[in-house]
């Protein structure tokens, strides 16, 4: 079992946010041949705090908008969000537990 979250600040949250919008980030970059194909993306972030079991609940959000000669897929997508979270974990292991 996990030990609790710490009581988070607000700047907590928002260090939290920033690490998890940056892991995504780089990861979509790394994802592409080269940064040209990405034309815009936005990154979405939003934390309830504390959740309904006195936890954080975290979403992410990505919209992309990429050249029609890129080949990031939506499941490639998904998967950079479900790595993100992995990280997420561990960071907050380590930081605020």
């Amino acid at each position: 079992m996990e030990a609790k979250l710490k009581k988070l600040s607000d700047d907590d949250l928002e260090d939290i946010s920033n690490f998890l919008s940056n892991i995504v980030e780089k990861k979509i970059s790394s994802s592409v041949k080269s940064q040209k194909e990405i034309l815009a993306m936005d990154i979405n972030i939003k934390m309830t705090y504390p959740d309904e079991n006195g936890g954080l609940d975290v979403d992410i959000d990505v919209d992309i908008d990429t050249d029609e000669l890129s080949n990031l897929s939506n499941e490639r997508i998904n998967e950079v969000i479900d790595e993100s979270y992995l990280e997420l974990d561990e960071y907050i292991n380590e930081n605020y537990r």
